[in-house]
């Protein structure tokens, strides 16, 4: 009992820091430009709870998140391995040091001792960016059931806080009070950048189709919330159109295809399900086909317009993929350093890729992690997808049976699968509330396997 006692103590100390920090990181962490002033607030505040977090972690709850902390922890000693100098005759051995072999020659400084990493300091930032996302991961693992269901409705406020602000920003100016960051797009809601706003709207589709569903016992009854989830999704759609993302059309469509498979119909058995379940397709495509077309009408869909119409800037950007991988292939097979990317394509960036504006990130994370981390990265990317292929079979095959953690499980795989996809032309892991928004989603699928049975937080 005394240890019952105390699980339930941790899991609500963890429940409680882990929504602030939500709240905080969707407040202050929507961008993902290392100069952002409220990274000033956040990390230090981000590094408070993560100790919290370490606090009160249980061997148990290491042992039931194992695979989770153990990319962790490999993720985390990547990063620092890169700043471990080296000596001048060793690190002269790697590829894609030349330049700086010739100008240290020229400049007559001798032998110096330079770690993996060509620019230090964007990888000592990249190291203290993971801070945020950890405090996520440890806290969330110390949640129940009752606890990760409730950061889920958390999250979904949170994202309806973002979409209403969005609605009130559409009449405004960038640089008004409405807008939380310098340098941003219009109608955003806590966000920089109308991509990562748009994927983050476009990940709140599974988490809708798991409130809505009537697995989950609740005091709020099963067509009720139905009828809310259907009420804010209606609300969600337009926006997405209306912030101009591209990505974030592709994204929703992803979104849109999970809610069959992880919503149960209030009342009825398996075979009525099923049968609903052809209704509910059908319905939910014309509430999608009515809305767009309302929202076209109105003349309010950017995202459709900008499909049509192919700017310079995206030209550019998938016309630098080529002149990328070749700089992915001069610093292979141990990278350049994480977070040095702008600095790296500086180097072999073509003429006619030269313009006012300069490459911040690749516009391609999978290809921008291959230039900053190598292969070791490479290596880590393809364990994660072993293991995510792996359990979404393994919650594929227990369709027939789905509890809670189950559903909750199902929203967190289509969410990954979502910031997956959205990795090919953008880099939404780099912007530090949807990197924690992750790292909640990949702790819940880790929730569901055989692991599961294990007593949670003794």
């Amino acid at each position: 009992m005394r240890a019952a006692a105390t699980g339930a103590g941790r899991s609500d100390i963890a429940l409680f820091a882990l929504g602030a920090l939500l709240i905080l990181v969707f407040l202050t962490g929507g961008g993902s430009r290392s100069d952002i002033a409220s990274l000033v607030v956040l990390r230090p505040a981000a590094a408070i709870l993560l100790g919290v977090g370490l606090w009160g972690l249980s061997r148990s709850t290491l042992r039931r998140y194992r695979f989770a902390y153990g990319m962790a922890a490999a993720i985390v000693g990547l990063v620092l391995v890169q700043l471990i100098p080296l000596p001048p005759a060793v690190w002269a051995l790697f590829p894609g040091r030349g330049l700086i072999t010739q100008i240290d020659a020229a400049a007559g400084l001798g032998p110096v001792w330079r770690p993996i990493s060509l620019v230090p300091s964007a990888t000592w930032n990249a190291l203290f960016a993971l801070i945020p996302p950890l405090a996520a991961l440890v806290l969330a693992s110390q949640l129940d059931g009752q606890g990760r269901w409730r950061i889920a409705m958390l999250l979904i406020a949170i994202g309806l806080s973002s979409a209403v602000l969005a609605v009130l920003q559409l009449g405004g100016d960038p640089s008004g009070p409405l807008y939380f960051y310098r340098v941003t797009n219009r109608a955003v809601g806590l966000f920089a950048n109308r991509n990562h706003q748009a994927i983050f709207l476009a990940s709140l589709f599974p988490l809708l189709a798991v409130f809505a569903s009537a697995a989950r016992s609740s005091a709020i009854d099963a067509r009720l919330r139905t009828a809310v989830a259907l009420a804010i999704g209606a609300v969600l759609l337009p926006l997405l159109l209306v912030t101009g993302s591209r990505n974030g059309m592709a994204m929703m469509v992803i979104g849109f295809a999970s809610v069959p498979f992880l919503y149960t119909m209030p009342g009825g058995g398996a075979r009525q399900d099923g049968g609903r379940r052809h209704i509910l397709r059908a319905a939910v495509a014309l509430v999608i086909l009515a809305l767009v077309l309302l929202t076209v009408l109105l003349g309010r869909a950017v995202a459709i317009d900008r499909i049509v119409e192919t700017s310079t800037a995206d030209d550019a950007r998938f016309r630098a993929w080529g002149p990328m991988l070749s700089t992915a292939m001069t610093y292979f097979p141990l990278g350049g350093g994480f977070g040095a990317f702008a600095d790296l394509f500086k180097i072999d960036e073509p003429s006619n890729l030269l313009a006012s504006s300069m490459f911040f990130h690749a516009h391609n994370d999978w290809l921008e992690l291959l230039i900053t981390g190598g292969l070791p990265a490479l290596l880590l990317v393809g364990v994660a997808a072993v293991a995510f292929f792996r359990m979404a079979l393994r919650w594929w095959r227990s369709r027939a049976d789905r509890d809670d953690d189950a559903l909750l499980a199902g929203a967190g795989l289509w969410t990954v699968l979502i910031f997956a996809a959205a990795s090919i032309s953008d880099y939404p892991l780099r912007v530090p509330s949807l990197a924690c928004f992750f790292c909640v989603m990949v702790l819940w699928v880790g929730s569901f396997g055989p692991d599961r049975a294990t007593k949670e937080g003794v």
